[in-house]
């Protein structure tokens, strides 16, 4: 199998690439760098997003119309492929978010020092977001949105319903517990590469681990570093529920060894759509859902 690197999320993704100091032109956020070379004087009606994870949060706030950029990754919801492009996110055709004359062009942190200065020096406010490896990291970008975009109150509404479903995710499982008169979380491996190349997992400073935890799942990859996670850690640690990305999982169920897994021979493998994973966004409480229905079934 070839690791495709957008696998590995865009928390971690390219780490040449992770945010740059400050500097006596920025305004320091508790997780965002904002320029203020260029202040925003209005609320922005035309903005150029640089992060999937952005164009979510933009959607979800009901600010969707007033996109007129985006990445090639960002394909959510799928009204987001009808807004221009204007390429990756670390290789962003900058000559063409300039000639968009955006309100506001709003990054994460693997755009690079360099382009974020480009986009400076052209007079565009620029809003940077450091990566984040939690949801408390999530509701914080989703409430700095919230401000810049004039939707405070949805940015609170999105919140406080994900943490109410978040609270049911644990009432759930707390029944399931109870029913089956055990603390003993179920062990769970989330698959983010295999095959002749290695094998690669989430660690305990990723916010894939705090997806399983929160699902009342333990991760046994909690402990390994830089995503890699031997075939001799999996098979020692033996796993009760396995979860891939949905365009893996019937290669990975047929391919040896991972065949003589408890987990593969019981049918304890749940493929789960990427961007669900992969992007730290609202739909991640689907992503939560989805991993504790299946380990309490």
């Amino acid at each position: 199998m070839q690791i495709n690197l957008k696998y590995f999320g865009f928390v971690s993704l390219l780490l040449p690439f992770l945010f740059f100091s400050c500097n006596k032109t920025q305004d320091t956020k508790p997780n965002c760098v904002i320029s203020q070379k260029n202040p925003l004087k209005k609320t922005p009606m035309k903005v150029v997003s640089v992060s999937p994870a952005v164009t979510e949060i933009l959607f979800a706030l009901d600010c969707g119309d007033r996109l007129i950029g985006r990445t090639d990754f960002c394909n959510y919801p799928p009204e987001a492929k009808n807004i221009k492009s204007i390429g990756g996110i670390n290789n962003t055709n900058l000559e063409e978010v300039i000639k968009l004359k955006p309100d506001l062009v709003i990054t994460s942190s693997i755009f690079t020092k360099k382009m974020f200065q480009t986009i400076e020096d052209a007079g565009i406010p620029i809003i940077s977001f450091r990566e984040t490896n939690t949801i408390e990291g999530l509701y914080e970008t989703i409430e700095m949105l919230g401000e810049v975009m004039d939707k405070e109150t949805k940015a609170k509404s999105i919140i406080d319903s994900f943490k109410e479903d978040l609270k049911n995710v644990k009432i759930k499982r707390d029944s399931v517990q109870k029913i089956r008169k055990t603390t003993t979380l179920p062990k769970v491996y989330y698959v983010v590469g295999f095959g002749q190349m290695g094998d690669f997992s989430a660690g305990k400073n990723t916010f894939i681990n705090e997806i399983i935890t929160l699902a009342q799942g333990d991760n046994i990859a909690k402990e390994s570093l830089n995503w890699s996670f031997s075939k001799e850690e999996i098979f020692a640690n033996q796993p009760d529920y396995i979860f891939i990305r949905k365009e893996d999982s019937a290669q990975f169920v047929k391919t040896h060894p991972y065949t003589q897994l408890k987990a593969v021979k019981e049918n304890k493998v749940f493929g789960i759509e990427s961007n669900l994973m992969d992007i730290l966004s609202p739909r991640t409480i689907k992503a939560i859902e989805f991993i504790s229905e299946k380990i309490s079934d």
